[in-house]
């Protein structure tokens, strides 16, 4: 009983419960469910960006590492922002789940112009290496 009290809880901090659209015609549990459905996407869309994040930490050398590593940094403080906000007042960044989605949209693309840009270099270094 004390794990549904502390799910409960936490949905409730998350932004789940939504007063707004627990006031429709279909009443409470509709919109539960549909907040629930949208957070699961985001989070699934997240996470899948930042597989990229880490395989390329793991798989570049340290300098692009590095380059790959910044937006998880970007992420970290950025959540820290939404749940400080959420913490002092319940109405703020009622949106939260947009803000992820965008990260990790906006990351898709940066991690994309990463690759390429290191795929050019790694090109260009070819070039100019002496042939044997």
């Amino acid at each position: 009983m004390a794990q549904i009290t502390e799910l409960a809880s936490l949905l409730f901090f998350l932004g789940l419960h939504n007063p707004a659209l627990a006031a429709s015609a279909d009443g409470p549990a509709y919109s539960a469910a549909w907040n629930t459905v949208i957070v699961l996407i985001v989070f699934a869309a997240t996470v899948g960006s930042a597989v990229l994040n880490f395989a390329a930490i793991r798989q570049w050398d340290r300098n692009w590492g590095l380059v790959s590593g910044l937006p998880l940094l970007g992420l970290l403080i950025w959540c820290g922002i939404i749940l400080l906000g959420k913490s002092i007042d319940g109405n703020s960044h009622s949106l939260w789940q947009l803000e992820i989605f965008a990260w990790a949209m906006i990351n898709m693309i940066y991690m994309v112009t990463a690759m390429t840009a290191k795929r050019m270099f790694a090109k260009k270094d070819a070039e100019k290496s002496p042939k044997a």
